[in-house]
């Protein structure tokens, strides 16, 4: 009853009031007011009160920042950051109250927020040696760096993501910029395992194997180079689905990498591995003999003129409707399919023990019938071997006279014409199956290095 009875008193006090003082009263009322909900909303316990936040805060306040408050950090430092910030917070109140805020909130916490001199100045951080879990560090060599579209902050670094810890550090994004390569641009940063690691001075013993670091660094061996190569190098490998976790379409074919990372990081904050997903450092297992013995180190592409021939890759032919395909090509007859036979790759000579699979022509009566290959594969290589001969020989004679001719203008254009037959042949004999693989387009080879030469002014 006396609430009612002050309240019904307050009211009538408020109508008998002139009005100057009416508004003044409501200026003070609404500036208590403001302030007081700038101060409430200003608690980090205030962004608690939204369930989305409660996994941040718990974060938060185990983490070495417990002391420092929210807007500390997540506001930009000034009048005008704390204004903007508190504007953009109304906005998600209401979100929150209307129900349109998403389970997975993102923030950016800007470099101006963290290098005042009051919290991380600059000449502390960058004079400062770091030794992460083993791993030698400077702030020095990352602050304002730009590598393939991405300005290092410390928000590329420093997330929520690694364990209960608020904006500590994951491995990941050190191992993104420092390992992954892709075909075209190489290596983003190119990195020696001594810029990071000290040489190990324990020796380390896998089952029989003993490995003595110091040995190898006496050899002045490097490390990135031999043993450690493939922990250091790494395929990136997009998956266009990773996209579509945020985006309603894959991304642009021809976007290049530098637009993708400026994109996805000086704006909204989007994590190294969200896209790259997990990048492994460090050998965990000790590799199967088959894995150490990698043959395409030395071995690439020891079957190209092979696959020239048989493919008709030649750069005679440009216009791929002008191909001359072999049937077996067309029908994707494998090289197993032909090559059957087991022999030693040299005959009484201590090799490696291993053997080739060689070609021959009863491969050809598994799908013809039988004695088709002993019938086409000898007149496929007599006539292939004659039409090279004739046009060698015609080639040795054109070479001939451009060694008597004077004028340099017609040296040279016998010179263009000799190199040109030259490569030619080359490839055929190089091909070594004499039209096997494919004798139309073989043919077709020799024909337009017969007309090179005969068209030889």
């Amino acid at each position: 009853m006396n609430t009612k009875r002050i309240l019904t008193s307050a009211i009538n006090g408020f109508r008998q009031m002139r009005w100057p003082a009416k508004i003044l009263l409501l200026i003070v009322l609404i500036s208590f007011f403001i302030v007081g909900a700038v101060e409430v909303t200003g608690q980090p316990g205030f962004c608690n009160s939204c369930h989305i936040m409660n996994s941040y805060y718990a974060s938060w306040k185990q983490s070495g920042h417990s002391n420092v408050n929210c807007l500390d950090c997540h506001l930009q430092p000034g009048f005008s950051g704390f204004v903007k910030g508190k504007i953009n917070g109304l906005a998600q109140a209401v979100d929150c109250i209307v129900g349109r805020v998403g389970t997975n909130p993102s923030a950016m916490v800007s470099d101006a927020s963290c290098l005042r001199p009051e919290c991380h100045s600059v000449d502390e951080v960058s004079s400062a040696k770091i030794d992460y879990n083993g791993v030698k560090f400077t702030h020095e060599k990352h602050l304002s760096k730009v590598v393939d579209g991405i300005k290092i902050s410390c928000g590329t670094c420093h997330s929520h993501f690694e364990g209960n810890e608020h904006f500590s550090v994951r491995n990941d994004a050190c191992f993104a910029c420092h390992f992954l390569r892709s075909g075209t641009n190489g290596d983003l940063v190119r990195t020696s395992c001594q810029n990071c690691h000290e040489v190990p001075t324990e020796v380390i013993k896998r089952g029989l194997v003993t490995i003595n670091h110091a040995e190898f660094v006496s050899y002045q061996a490097s490390c990135e180079e031999s043993c450690h190569k493939s922990e250091i190098r790494k395929i990136s490998k997009v998956d266009d689905r990773s996209c579509l976790s945020c985006h309603s379409f894959s991304k642009d074919p021809n976007t290049s990498s530098a637009e993708l990372h400026n994109a996805h990081t000086a704006g909204e904050k989007v994590e190294c591995f969200g896209c790259h997903g997990q990048v492994l450092h460090g050998r965990t297992v000790v590799p199967s003999l088959a894995d150490m013995m990698d043959c395409q180190n030395c071995h690439s592409d020891t079957h190209q003129a092979q696959r020239t021939i048989y493919a008709t890759e030649y750069p005679m032919q440009d216009e791929k409707t002008d191909r001359v395909l072999s049937p077996m090509f067309l029908t994707h007859v494998e090289c197993t399919g032909c090559h059957i036979e087991r022999v030693q790759r040299e005959s009484g000579v201590l090799d490696s023990f291993g053997t080739v699979a060689k070609a021959t022509p009863r491969a050809c009566d598994t799908c013809h019938e039988e004695g088709t290959g002993q019938k086409y594969v000898p007149f496929w290589q007599g006539q292939i071997k004659a039409k090279y001969e004739q046009v060698k020989l015609r080639v040795d004679n054109l070479e001939a006279r451009l060694k008597v001719e004077t004028n340099q203008e017609t040296a040279q254009r016998l010179r263009d014409s000799v190199t040109q037959a030259r490569l030619i042949l080359e490839s055929v004999s190089a091909d070594s199956s004499w039209g096997v693989h494919n004798f139309k387009y073989t043919e077709a080879m020799l024909l337009r290095a017969d007309e090179i030469v005969s068209g030889a002014k």
